[in-house]
């Protein structure tokens, strides 16, 4: 398929009378640089200042995506499709700004744009070739394609704006005229098998061969509009740089026989150069009078401070004298297919051991179940007599193979005993170290949790002194109310915050029991809510009719500063009975018998709790496994369980409330196993007169 310009004609194109349309934009653009620059000539002579407004001259580069829309004829390829392609602009230019509206100005340019692009059509012309993939003889389809190079020297005359004052961003409308390069507007058509797959032009041994090149006739002067948008930036104070978007659209057709339209959309950037106005020189005037300083007083912006307490009540703490039984959970849990004691088990040194003191451990939390190893450790240096069984143990899933499972097991047993051994000195013959396939009690595997509290090691003595409760006797345990004080607070300066502090302590302390601070205005509120440490504090520093202070400070940015401080009641008051309570532990998963280990504790704890004007409250609670409702019923049955052994032990025992909660208060973490043991549990609390334990009656 051959496809060419010359006399043949095979592809028919357009004509045009250059000349007439050249003549008619030469005319036009005369006329609209006449008026509009003599509009502004005009508006300049009449004011009292003669000298025009800055010319500003520029030079403005950019890439051209160009949309070629055509209905040429091919006769051996049939009607051409619309196509597009890739060209430059390049111009310079220049601006005179109107005198009566200075953001308008009149702009011209002249430079060189290419417009080129390729379209073409997909064609069989019942040509049959053979297909070597199936040895028939098929159709033969072919890609032919167009490909234009249209060079312009381009001139354009416009309009300027910018719509919004204040601001660099502008507006433009040209009208552009382009004359051909006689050596730039060319082509090439090349034709392409599309297939079957296989088939090459025997002139090339391809499937791509050039039908003809050559240059395009008829090529005539085209004539557009064009819109543009851009914003300038300072490059210095005679340099702006302009990014720029604008589009082009074609009043002209490139030919004059075919509808052949390019539009373009163009991206770049103008950078312009502004003379500055002529200089004038002004007559001598008389110098005005240095400015008199005003001195500010910094004081004057020191921040206004507002602190408002929201609290709906005063601030109380009770005080309790509370004994606690805290029992102990013989098992120490590990990590799957670990035999590393995990860190959160307390592990000293040598010489902290000596120093260890189980009376000091904290009260009423896990960190007296995490220092389990120590306190068996010192209790076992104490009686020489004793010994340890140390029962290792798996989930049955963790590892491979029984062998596997086995060894784990020891492993884990393995670590607890050399713990003892390396830092509390227990001779090895009195630890003993087994093994078992699972728990004695072990935990459901239906659950996750499960087979993480079935990862263990068992401990049991011959003594019971090895792993009795823990008991903390007679300490003071604080409570308060309300459990947070919200506050809301503010500082303004009409020269800035700097930074706040905002401080809370008892009026009559200087201490901080609570300090907040930050850079910039204080939040408009924030909360504070005492942790046991602080209320524990409080308890110490407040007296029965006192108050709390608390205190905003803050400065500004010129480093005035103002403290403001407003006041809150608060009353320590003492419980006139003491506390004692008791909180079972190792109840087999999902049952509610009481066992020996926990009737023993039951026993010696009403013993030493009850007194004849003793109340008692007896709660039972779960962990988060399960469906609610079975918790609530176990942790019901588990409290009158313990109810009857109680009253067995002493039938007059007056007991105020007994209940099981379910899951409703969980006191310790069930993301943990030993959270979860702690959780399943009966708590006996026993409120005794003080006057009463005083007298022992």
């Amino acid at each position: 398929m051959s496809v060419s310009h010359g006399s043949r004609g095979e592809v028919r194109y357009w004509t045009t009378a250059k000349g007439r349309g050249w003549r008619a934009f030469r005319l036009c653009f005369i006329l609209v640089v006449t008026e509009l620059f003599g509009a502004s000539l005009a508006c300049a002579q009449s004011t009292q200042d003669a000298t025009l407004s800055p010319f500003h001259a520029g030079f403005r580069a950019g890439y051209l995506e160009n949309y070629h829309h055509t209905t040429a004829i091919c006769p051996t390829c049939g009607t051409y499709s619309d196509g597009k392609g890739g060209g430059y602009a390049i111009e310079f230019f220049g601006e005179v700004p109107f005198n009566f509206y200075r953001r308008l100005d009149l702009t011209f340019g002249a430079g060189l744009v290419n417009r080129g692009g390729e379209f073409g059509a997909a064609v069989s012309n019942n040509l049959t070739v053979l297909d070597p993939n199936s040895n028939k003889y098929v159709p033969l389809i072919q890609q032919s394609t167009y490909h234009a190079s249209l060079g312009f020297v381009n001139l354009s005359a416009g309009l300027r704006v910018r719509p919004i004052k204040g601001l660099a961003l502008y507006l433009g409308s040209n009208l552009e005229a382009g004359i051909p390069l006689g050596s730039s507007a060319n082509y090439t058509q090349t034709a392409e098998i599309l297939s079957p797959k296989g088939v090459f032009y025997p002139e090339t041994h391809t499937t791509t061969r050039e039908d003809g090149s050559g240059t395009i006739p008829n090529v005539h002067t085209s004539v557009g509009v064009s819109g543009v948008i851009g914003d300038e930036l300072p490059l210095g104070p005679s340099f702006t740089i302009s990014p720029e978007i604008s589009y082009y659209y074609p009043m002209t057709n490139v030919e004059s026989d075919f509808q052949w339209h390019v539009s373009s959309l163009r991206g770049g950037v103008a950078v312009r150069w502004n003379r500055p106005p002529p200089y004038v020189e002004l007559p001598p005037t008389k110098p005005a009078p240095p400015p008199v300083a005003v001195r500010e007083d910094p004081n004057a912006m020191a921040p206004k401070l507002t602190v408002v307490s929201l609290a709906s009540e005063p601030f109380r703490i009770v005080e309790t004298t509370v004994t606690e039984t805290f029992p102990i959970l013989p098992y120490v849990f590990f990590d799957s297919a670990s035999s590393t004691l995990p860190d959160r088990f307390a592990q000293i040194t040598t010489v902290e051991a000596d120093r260890f003191r189980e009376s000091e451990l904290p009260h009423r939390s896990l960190e007296s179940y995490y220092n389990l190893l120590n306190v068996i450790g010192s209790r076992m240096r104490s009686a020489a007599a004793s010994h340890l069984t140390i029962n290792g143990t798996t989930d049955g899933r963790e590892v491979s193979t029984r062998e596997y499972g086995e060894q784990l097991g020891v492993a884990r047993a393995e670590a607890v005993r050399d713990y003892l051994v390396k830092v509390w000195k227990i001779e090895p013959q009195r630890l003993f170290v087994t093994t078992s396939e699972a728990p004695h009690n072990p935990s459901s595997t239906e659950y996750a949790e499960g087979l993480e509290e079935n990862r263990r090691v068992e401990l049991s003595s011959n003594d019971g002194q090895i792993l009795k409760p823990i008991v903390h006797e007679r300490f003071k345990e604080e409570s308060s109310t309300p459990k947070s004080l919200p506050l809301q607070l503010a500082a303004t300066s009409r020269a800035g915050v700097r930074d706040w502090r905002i401080r809370v302590r008892v009026a009559k302390n200087l201490a901080s029991i609570y300090e907040s601070s930050g850079n910039g205005a204080p939040p408009s509120s924030i909360e504070w809510m005492p942790t046991d440490g602080q209320i524990e504090s409080l308890a110490k520093s407040l007296g029965t009719n006192d108050s709390l202070t608390f205190e905003l400070e803050a400065t500004a940015t010129n480093g005035a500063h103002s403290k403001l401080a407003i006041a809150l009641p608060a009353t320590k008051t003492i419980n006139p009975f003491e506390l004692s309570r008791l909180s079972l532990i190792v109840f087999d998963f999902d049952q509610s018998a009481i066992g020996p280990q926990n009737k023993r504790m039951i026993s010696q704890f009403v013993s030493k709790s009850f007194y004849d004007v003793s109340s008692a409250t007896i709660t039972g609670s779960t962990d988060n496994l399960g469906e609610l409702k079975h918790n609530e019923k176990l942790s019901e049955d588990r409290a009158f369980n313990v109810r009857d052994v109680i009253l067995a032990e002493k039938s007059n025992s007056k007991i105020t409330s007994t209940k099981g909660i379910g899951p409703s208060n969980l006191l310790y973490d069930n993301h943990l196993p030993e959270g979860r043991y702690y959780c399943r549990t009966v708590r006996v609390e026993v409120e005794t007169p003080l006057d009463a334990v005083v007298k022992g009656k």
